[in-house]
């Protein structure tokens, strides 16, 4: 991690000429923001926790301590699967928060980094293991597979940190935050999740609200997908963009935490982002803020 200070944030946000977004909770490095069953959940990095927010307060669900969780996201049939991503593992967790089994490694491959993970709309998840955050680091990210059954596969590797990761089943798409190399990847997967086709949907240094950035590690993080669009938070610049389904850049939001790292829609359509103000100094505090539908359905 490197260094980040709130003055950045609120000079970042006092930069857009839209209204500031609301806040709804507070934490210690939020991230994996996940809307169901009519709650907004995510997770606490720097605090070892699930929480919930709701009617202006947020109230803990699930904790354990050294996993350093970056994300939460249904599993099996009523459940969740939790990335301990300090911990080094994923763990399943019941409905109501009970632990279950932990998955530590794929075939005879230690899980090193469990970063982000979205639903494969059967009861199973795709996760990112990130690789290390380095610019000068090599290409070792992943994204693996786990199925509700238990069964963990590889679907990608050689990714320069992979970061956030968005499916849509219609389509068998999977979408992937390549961080380090500042783009997001658009990879089709056949029924057995193995790559068909890859492609850059969004390439930042083509996108001229996201070219320029002073953070030297910053780049796409956390995704989430609505009909018609992918939004994405992009960590280190306090900034989240909202994209066509064709990559095609419609809008920047400006928040005041530097290191967003996660989005998300609620059931009425508004869109929620999560990060943290500095990523040096335990426990990281953060924000949660929402924006109202038409905040960010009005294009640039």
């Amino acid at each position: 991690m490197k260094a980040g200070y709130l003055a950045i944030g609120l000079a970042l946000a006092a930069g857009c000429a839209a209204a500031e977004p609301v806040i709804v909770a507070s934490g210690a490095y939020p991230e994996g923001l996940l809307w169901q069953g009519g709650r907004m959940y995510f997770t606490e990095m720097g605090a070892d926790r699930v929480s919930i927010i709701g009617n202006g307060t947020t109230q803990q669900f699930w904790s354990d301590p050294g996993c350093g969780p970056t994300s939460i996201a249904p599993f099996g049939p009523n459940g969740f699967l939790i990335n301990c991503h300090l911990g080094k593992h994923v763990v399943e967790i019941s409905a109501t928060g009970v632990t279950g089994r932990r998955f530590r490694n794929a075939g005879s491959v230690p899980i090193q980094d469990p970063n982000a993970s979205v639903t494969d709309g059967q009861g199973g998840v795709f996760f990112s293991d990130s690789g290390i955050f380095s610019v000068s680091a090599p290409a070792t990210g992943k994204v693996y597979h786990l199925t509700a059954m238990g069964v963990m596969s590889e679907v990608v590797g050689q990714i320069r940190y992979a970061n956030g990761v968005a499916f849509d089943p219609g389509t068998r798409t999977l979408f992937v935050s390549e961080h380090l190399n500042r783009r997001i990847l658009a990879l089709t997967l056949d029924r057995s999740q193995r790559v068909t086709a890859t492609r850059v949907f969004a390439d930042f240094a083509k996108v001229p609200a996201a070219r320029s950035h002073t953070y030297p590690e910053a780049g796409p993080d956390g995704i989430v997908l609505r009909p018609g669009v992918l939004v994405v938070a992009e960590y280190g610049e306090g900034r989240v963009h909202v994209f066509d389904r064709d990559g095609n850049h419609r809008k920047t939001l400006s928040v005041a935490m530097p290191f967003v790292d996660t989005v998300a829609f609620d059931g009425e359509g508004n869109l929620y982002a999560g990060g943290s103000f500095q990523n040096m100094r335990p426990p990281y505090e953060g924000a949660v803020v929402r924006f109202a539908p038409a905040e960010w359905q009005t294009a640039d």
